[in-house]
């Protein structure tokens, strides 16, 4: 299982960190519920690729004492099975869509493959941004046929309610995030 944590800090600053950021004491297992201390279970490696750099990065692991599953405390600026950090992805997209000027002085950002795949994936999942934010703020989104459209108004939502709080709150609240499979 992954949880999200804000750590408060950029990825640059996380990475050198490393194994001494102030990693969170989580005092219930989400799997069973029990309220007790789970123990810290050991570290993994991953990479988060930012628009100017790649960075391999410690992600912590947690083990339920009861019911023996782990969880992994996953930083707020990435997405779960995502090398691309999200700002990178929200990024790229609102270029896409034609929400921002393009950026040449960001040498790392995904390849056009790339971009098309997290554009695609983002339509896809226009219909749980909408059931999300209908259930969880009573927020319904444009009816329009256009995608495009749509994306844009999901976008400024987002980002209106932050970016990174909404996607914490899909991905606690059993939603996919807006660029899941």
């Amino acid at each position: 299982m992954i949880q999200f944590h804000d750590f408060g800090i950029d990825v640059q600053t996380y990475a050198e960190r490393g194994k001494e950021n102030d990693f969170p004491l989580l005092k219930k297992c989400p799997h069973c519920r029990a309220k007790r201390p789970l123990h810290r279970h050991g570290y993994y490696e991953r990479n988060a690729l930012t628009p100017h750099g790649d960075d391999r990065i410690w992600i912590v692991r947690y083990r339920c004492r009861e019911c023996l599953k782990t969880v992994s405390v996953l930083p707020s600026f990435l997405l779960p099975y995502f090398q691309y950090t999200l700002s990178a992805i929200w990024q790229v997209v609102k270029e896409q869509l034609g929400l921002t000027e393009r950026t040449n002085q960001a040498p790392f950002l995904p390849t056009k493959d790339g971009i098309i795949f997290y554009v695609r994936r983002f339509y896809r999942n226009l219909s749980s941004l909408h059931s999300f934010f209908a259930r969880r703020w009573r927020i319904i989104g444009p009816i329009v046929k256009k995608e495009k459209e749509r994306a844009s108004w999901w976008i400024q939502t987002l980002e209106e309610h932050g970016l990174d709080s909404a996607i914490r709150e899909m991905w606690e609240g059993g939603f996919r995030h807006p660029f899941a499979n």
